[in-house]
């Protein structure tokens, strides 16, 4: 990606994981919560941290928020 340009867009399921995240819990629960396995959870949660540029759960939560996703 070039410097300055736009992050990919989220997927409405990597919203949905980002919400279930920043609500608390382990993935198994987020994952129980979605009807999905934890694979799949951990997966878009790859996904999330790629498209955000982040590392962590909680530091995808504080810029999903700066940017207004959630």
């Amino acid at each position: 990606m070039i410097a300055g340009t736009e992050s990919p867009a989220l997927t409405g399921r990597e919203i949905d994981v980002l919400r279930e995240i920043a609500s608390g819990g382990t993935n198994a629960e987020a994952a129980a919560r979605l009807f999905i396995s934890e694979t799949t959870l951990t997966s878009h949660l790859g996904h999330v941290f790629d498209k955000l540029g982040v590392g962590d759960r909680a530091a995808a939560v504080r810029v999903a928020f700066e940017r207004g996703l959630l």
